[in-house]
């Protein structure tokens, strides 16, 4: 199961499905983190209940259409429940036993849809369930974005019959999710109580050691699993997203160079003081600001590099318009994307219809962001017409660059590093991450979980009589397995 910030929480890729249980102090995240975790969720392909006591259900969906959650998907997948409004409009249903019985009536059609009509709850079934391939198990996820609220409507003690219901039902449904919960809202005893009934444990906190409202969290318990628990720095966005920091950064504001000790806001990876991020776009549009100003070295320097571009946007009949707003959604994504965030140092340069990312630090990293674009993308683009998709290809290649100057005697990255990834971009089609014969080594040779994903796929022949030797990444959830043609 993959959860929002999970490798920088656990440094593992996956962790067993589970009821996660997410504790922390009042406005710290919890909320924007279990819509996430729901996005996350529905991109996996899950059917999920999630309910809340403070949204309607029309809130809740605009919420999610302006996340880029195409309508039709919401009214296939998304089951809303708020218990106030039921419970205000006299609805019967309204009682915690007749939203457990309503999650376990869904995740039955959810089950059955899946693997044909059984008697569901059997040691029979439940063995069949545990036999079957991953992508062919029941596939539910419950999210509750406050139990407090819960609390306060039902009683403790009724909340702790409903948790203890969820969990056996996500042992015999195949039921997983994350409850949230404010503490310190109940005692140790009451919530050693809760507690029982969760499968992991998220703690989430103010950073004390700021005055600022910066915030960690850390993972301190998954069973069966052994962690190191440790905090890991995160913002909220101004949409409302988790942004996990790199541990230990000192925020300095690129404009005025002193430290931000409050939220920093964030741009093209730089730091900024609230009022002084319009400042500097205003100089970026009068002087024009150059890369070699970010702090890079003027030497040759060697990085991972990932170019993408969007397929088909050079067709005449889509306007400008369209064509901008198809950019400025995939920019977004890529910004939202955990692999993007995690290092600091990166050269950035636009392309037109798409960009090139070189990562510096870690080789690793222009992998990671394709993978997690192509899962992004495919919730965008679920239920949109075949104009409206989102369609890209995706070259990475390794190599070193250098900076060189513009016609304006403005410093920018140029190299063979870049040139390579846009070759192998190239030879790509709609929905391919290609690699370089020398990245793609590289990632195979340092971790063995690259093997199952990392495919040779041949020689191609490029400009001036080269040859490249490239490699196609894909699974069921990324890539495209068709071998492109040779040219």
């Amino acid at each position: 199961m993959h959860i929002p910030g999970l490798l920088e929480l656990t440094e593992r890729e996956e962790i067993p499905k589970c009821m996660i249980l997410l504790t922390g102090n009042s406005n710290v995240g919890k909320s924007c983190y279990a819509r996430e975790f729901l996005l996350e969720r529905m991109n996996d392909g899950s059917d999920c209940v999630y309910i809340s006591c403070t949204d309607t259900e029309e809130q809740f969906q605009n919420w999610m259409i302006s996340a880029g959650v195409a309508r039709t998907l919401i009214n296939s997948s998304l089951h809303f429940i708020n218990p106030y409004i039921r419970r205000s409009a006299g609805d019967n249903s309204s009682q915690l036993i007749g939203i457990i019985s309503e999650i376990k009536e869904i995740t039955s059609a959810t089950h059955n849809s899946n693997i044909g009509n059984s008697n569901v709850g059997t040691e029979n079934e439940r063995n069949r369930i545990k036999n079957l391939p991953e992508k062919k198990k029941p596939n539910f996820t419950l999210i509750i974005d406050s139990l407090n609220h819960l609390i306060a409507l039902f009683g403790l003690k009724e909340v702790e019959g409903f948790v203890t219901d969820v969990y056996f039902t996500s042992k015999i449904q195949g039921l997983f999710g994350i409850c949230c919960l404010t503490v310190p809202s109940i005692d140790k005893e009451q919530y050693e109580r809760l507690s029982l009934s969760f499968d992991a444990i998220l703690e989430m906190a103010f950073k004390e050691e700021i005055e600022s409202r910066l915030r960690a969290m850390k993972m301190t318990l998954i069973r069966g699993v052994v962690l190191t628990p440790k905090w890991v720095d995160f913002e909220i966005t101004q949409d409302g997203f988790i942004r996990f920091l790199q541990k230990g950064s000192d925020f300095i504001c690129y404009v005025c160079k002193s430290k931000i000790n409050e939220n920093p806001i964030t741009y093209s990876g730089l730091y900024f003081h609230v009022n002084h991020l319009e400042v500097y776009k205003k100089l970026v549009g009068i002087y024009g600001l150059s890369l070699s100003e970010l702090g890079f070295s003027s030497e040759v320097m060697d990085a991972s590099f990932f170019f993408i571009d969007i397929v088909g946007l050079s067709d005449p009949s889509y306007s400008v318009s369209s064509q901008r707003q198809k950019i400025e959604v995939l920019n977004n994504l890529i910004m939202t994307c955990s692999a993007y965030n995690l290092e600091e140092k990166k050269i950035i340069l636009p392309t037109g219809d798409g960009m090139v990312i070189g990562f510096l630090l870690n080789p690793e990293l222009s992998l990671k962001l394709g993978i997690q674009l192509h899962q992004k993308l495919r919730t965008y683009n679920r239920g949109k017409g075949e104009r409206d998709r989102i369609k890209v290809r995706i070259g990475l290649s390794s190599g070193p660059v250098f900076s060189v100057s513009d016609i304006k005697n403005n410093q920018n990255f140029w190299g063979p590093g870049i040139i390579l990834a846009r070759r192998v971009m190239d030879i790509g089609g709609e929905g391919h991450i290609l690699l370089s014969d020398s990245l793609a080594k590289a990632l195979l040779a340092l971790k063995d979980e690259y093997k199952p994903i990392i495919n040779y796929i041949g020689d191609y022949s490029i400009k001036h009589g080269q040859v490249l030797t490239l490699y196609s990444a894909y699974s069921d959830d990324f890539g495209n397995s068709d071998v492109p043609e040779k040219r």
